[in-house]
């Protein structure tokens, strides 16, 4: 856009009658900074653009949002209504502030509609052999101020086979204590995780700032003039655009071709004021459909190879058992076998969708042709 010579080099300001100037439209005469600017803008094609700097928008109809200036775009990277200056040429960094905060609108779109759980599963349960053995000096795992207890415990996963976790001679083997068999029960699994939606496009959010707008300096009827915020005056991404209330708004129609009157026809997206994402899974868990059963039969044997019985096939449920041997015996070894070897069964619970996207205060953003 081009105007006389002077107008911009006299830095137009936002005075309360309208346009005003500091020099005159073309050097033919000074102006006071009172005065009415009469000068006429002439566009980069030729066409008048009335007595406004800046750009010429559609008058909406009565009742409905005048427009704005909308930024569209990342989240991380979403500006200030403060980040609209435009820096006069010729100046030494002189601004002109096009918006100020607060934003008039700030809304994001609706993340992706797909939300997938995953698909859960349950580990088998199973029968663990007694892992709490020891040796008492006193008869019948009694207890007393003379007793001594020694731990004789078989390792960890012990699967019944000949072990010998130590020795424990006569003084000390009075009673021997064997812990109780133990049901290990089913453990949640994911057995598939959640797929991750393809081709979900990303939040976008808008921020919508309101800058200057007079009445009637514009060439054409029904228009506004936007002061200032001409298109090569606006940071990159910033567009001329209207809002309007809802999620189901149509934009205008494309102008005819060669009509000097554009209308906000390009669609940049419902954005949401307020977005409440209380999605989520339930978790994964076991439900036992079937009680289990766990009963062993546990030897000790004098010596440290199980060749030499001590007692044999005492039997050993979930609540342990105590046996006073021989006396004069000694403990070297343990074996074991299964008596009852049912663990249950479970079944897997969980993994289900539960809570809901709702989008709150929606309005739709169409934009008049960039015109970059």
């Amino acid at each position: 856009m081009r105007g006389v010579q002077g107008l911009l080099s006299g830095l137009l300001l936002l005075g309360a009658g309208g346009l005003t100037a500091a020099g005159g439209c073309g050097g033919g005469g000074e102006h006071g900074c009172a005065e009415d600017l009469v000068c006429e803008i002439v566009n980069d094609d030729g066409t008048s653009n009335g007595h406004c700097w800046g750009r010429c928008v559609p008058e909406p109809p009565e009742g409905l949002p005048a427009p704005e200036l909308v930024w569209t775009g990342a989240e991380p990277l979403a500006p200030s209504c403060d980040d609209l200056v435009w820096t006069v040429p010729g100046t030494a960094g002189e601004v002109v502030q096009l918006a100020s905060e607060p934003a008039a609108f700030r809304g994001r779109t609706l993340p992706s509609e797909v939300h997938a759980c995953p698909v859960c599963a349950c580990s088998q349960p199973s029968c663990a052999l007694p892992s709490d053995v020891t040796a008492s000096s006193l008869y019948m795992c009694g207890e007393g101020p003379e007793q001594t207890r020694t731990p004789f415990a078989p390792p960890a996963g012990w699967d019944g086979a000949c072990v010998s976790p130590g020795w424990v001679g006569p003084e000390q083997l009075g009673s021997l204590a064997i812990g109780p068999t133990r049901k290990q029960p089913c453990a949640p699994v994911i057995e598939e995780e959640a797929p991750v939606p393809r081709d979900a496009p990303a939040v976008q959010v808008a921020v919508a700032c309101r800058g200057r707008l007079v009445h009637d300096l514009c060439a054409q009827p029904r228009q506004l003039c936007m002061l200032y915020q001409q298109q090569d005056h606006l940071p990159d991404g910033w567009r001329h655009c209207r809002r309007l209330p809802g999620d189901d708004v149509p934009c205008e129609a494309p102008a005819a071709p060669g009509s000097p009157w554009p209308t906000y026809s390009e669609k940049l997206g419902v954005f949401y004021a307020e977005v409440n994402d209380t999605r989520d899974c339930t978790p994964c868990t076991c439900k036992a459909v079937e009680e289990g059963r766990c009963e062993a039969r546990v030897s000790a044997y004098q010596d440290r190879a199980c060749d030499d019985p001590l007692v044999r096939d005492i039997r050993v449920t979930e609540q342990g058992v105590c046996h006073d041997p021989v006396p004069d015996a000694t403990l070297g070894s343990l074996s074991a076998t299964w008596l009852v070897n049912e663990p249950g069964r479970c079944t897997p619970e969980g993994g289900v969708n539960v809570g809901e996207l709702k989008g709150e205060k929606a309005e739709t953003i169409c934009c008049l042709p960039s015109e970059r």
